[in-house]
């Protein structure tokens, strides 16, 4: 449940690498707008609980925050004084962009109901009913699917559903790819973009 988010310095190597505009400056308007930040109590702060108030967002569906029985202070000191004494400075606050420091994590966490806080509470189950939902299950994406054009434009999605029969999805407006660290680029490889080393061996 721990919510950290990526060092300052990585995501600005996306911009460094040649994605204009892709820095951690324009990414932070966005983790403040996701962010439902529950301020610790005086209770969890006095056992090692801390946050910069700038780094965090109000009004989001994900819910981060410590949990109430984080109550055990005199183990975080002296966790904390161990670290120091090998040059580990404090941290008050890590989702600002520097990581390096002894700090008490923050979680994704519904403080109130004292459960995690998944994708599918912060993002699923509030709009699961609208009309223009729908939720294709054991279905696994294969590879996205282009327009005849000379722009790299998406047109849909080509599936493979629970009973081996393949299909692809058409795209109105846009497809989003959000498949995780791994299945994202392998997706993009299976679809013609990234390394040529791998994009040949795959064909058209």
């Amino acid at each position: 449940m721990t919510y950290v988010r990526a060092e300052k310095a990585q995501i600005d190597s996306w911009e460094t690498i040649g994605n204009k505009g892709w820095n951690f400056d324009s990414l932070f308007p966005y983790y403040l707008k996701s962010e439902q930040f529950d301020i610790p109590t005086p209770a969890q702060i006095a056992a090692g609980a801390s946050y910069e108030e700038n780094f965090h967002g109000e009004q989001g569906p994900l819910k981060v925050g410590y949990s109430y029985g984080l109550l055990n202070g005199s183990f975080v000191q002296g966790v904390e004084a161990a670290w120091g004494e090998l040059g580990m400075p404090h941290n008050p606050d890590v989702n600002g962009g520097q990581v390096r420091g002894f700090t008490v994590w923050q979680s994704t966490l519904d403080r109130d109901a004292n459960v995690r806080e998944d994708a599918a509470r912060a993002y699923y189950y509030p709009i699961q009913s609208r009309p223009n939902l729908s939720i294709f299950l054991s279905t696994t994406a294969n590879r996205v699917i282009w327009k005849d054009s000379t722009e790299v434009t998406a047109a849909g999605v080509e599936v493979t559903s629970a009973n081996g029969t393949v299909s692809v999805i058409q795209a109105r407006k846009e497809v989003i790819l959000s498949a995780g660290s791994l299945r994202s680029p392998a997706l993009l490889e299976l679809s013609g973009i990234g390394n040529p080393e791998y994009v040949t061996q795959i064909g058209p």
